[in-house]
């Protein structure tokens, strides 16, 4: 019998996995250039931090692509210096989403019964929490979208 666990970093792997498809299929060049107001690099930066906030749940103040920088929830959160930027090149913004794919895979398998029914912090929620499960649920269709965005993109002439 499968776990809760299993099941969802089944999910989530399956769709990283499509998700990092779209990505490889821009050029170098392609993945650094702006269109519709960003680029590839941005999108999978953003999906990285999205995943490090909602899944890993780290603190650390180094975000600096979750699209809502204008908000005060986020100034705490990019204080220093982002990981990487959009301009470090297709090779290492891929390999940054593959190291915190690989993370958030670890830790979905390592979800114990109480995280799974448990609060985490969801900046959208009218409380700033939501439950566990629903998070990870809408994080999972967030990255669907932007898996769609990226489609949009190869259809737009840079």
């Amino acid at each position: 019998m499968t776990t809760l666990q299993a099941f969802l970093a089944e999910q989530y792997a399956a769709e990283i996995s499509v998700f990092r498809g779209s990505l490889d299929s821009f050029s170098d060049a392609e993945f650094s250039a702006e269109a519709l107001g960003h680029t590839p690099a941005w999108h999978a930066l953003h999906i990285a931090d999205w995943l490090r906030l909602t899944v890993l749940e780290d603190r650390t103040p180094t975000y600096h692509f979750l699209g809502w920088e204008d908000k005060a929830w986020v100034g705490p959160l990019g204080t220093q210096a982002a990981p990487l930027v959009e301009a470090a090149g297709k090779a290492a913004v891929l390999a940054r989403l593959d190291s915190v794919s690989a993370q958030v895979l670890t830790r979905l398998h390592a979800l114990t019964p109480d995280d799974l029914n448990g609060m985490i912090f969801s900046p959208s929620a009218p409380t700033g929490e939501r439950p566990r499960l629903t998070a990870l649920g809408l994080h999972l269709r967030h990255i669907a979208y932007h898996r769609g965005q990226l489609q949009l993109l190869k259809k737009v002439p840079a």
